[in-house]
């Protein structure tokens, strides 16, 4: 738990926040820690996780299954990538129209 620096400062009880942590922590096994970013308007923290997937399909597959919001962004303009990854992917309606009660 060395990279959840802050978690014991996080919303929830205590037994809440060690669930989220170990669920982020196996969410990320195998995955190397290669940095952090800090917003001072929210008071966050970001850890940057690198990890190589031998294909552009074996790298989709495991995003789109992500439990989390997830953004690929391209490394020429730094914009993001058209496609849906995560939590955007899963609640996607693709193409059907959601029932409003």
């Amino acid at each position: 738990m060395k990279n959840l620096k802050r978690i014991d400062e996080a919303v929830g009880s205590i037994e809440e926040r060690r669930v989220a942590a170990d669920r982020l922590l196996k969410d990320v096994d195998g995955w190397e820690c290669t940095g952090n970013a800090y917003d001072p308007k929210s008071k966050t923290e970001s850890l940057i996780f690198k990890r190589i997937f031998r294909t552009e399909a074996e790298w989709k597959t495991w995003a789109r299954s992500f439990p989390y919001v997830l953004e690929e962004i391209t490394e020429k303009t730094g914009r993001p990538k058209p496609y849906k990854l995560g939590l955007d992917y899963q609640n996607k309606t693709r193409g059907r129209k959601i029932n409003e009660c």
